[in-house]
């Protein structure tokens, strides 16, 4: 799991990036880097739908080059709780396995332009399901 505090930077930049999107889903990444420090890198959601996110595989590109470890996936959910939704699942998995071994998801709800909640999901092997490891109302971070 993600060794960070609700106030850490990358988790400030992470709600920062989904609120400038709003009301279309923001996604992106958290990679740590050569000091072992986390950051929130945004990429651009290539989707049409509002409604739904594709992550530009130039963002996962550009973090590779840079000698980023990927850590964790992030997206928004304008106006609805952060909990994975059917099609969440279906794009984290690959035949019922996680599609990125090791990398946690976390979402973000955002309501009405303001983050509201987030949930920090990671795959767990006992159960065969993500399980929410962190779900706190943003208003408890600041």
């Amino acid at each position: 799991m993600l060794p960070l505090s609700e106030s850490h930077s990358a988790l400030q930049d992470l709600r920062a990036h989904c609120e400038s999107t709003y009301p279309r889903e923001a996604c992106g990444v958290l990679v740590i880097d050569a000091q072992q420090q986390v950051h929130c890198i945004p990429g651009r959601n290539l989707a049409a739908s509002p409604s739904h996110f594709t992550l530009d595989p130039a963002t996962l590109v550009q973090c590779r080059r840079r000698g980023f470890e990927i850590c964790a996936l992030y997206h928004s959910h304008c106006d609805a709780p952060p909990t994975m939704s059917a099609q969440d699942r279906a794009c984290a998995l690959v035949a019922g396995r996680p599609a990125w071994p090791g990398v946690d998801l976390i979402i973000n709800s955002v309501t009405r332009g303001l983050s509201t909640h987030l949930a920090h999901y990671q795959w767990s092997t006992a159960v065969g399901r993500f399980l929410d490891r962190r779900a706190k109302p943003a208003s408890a971070t600041t």
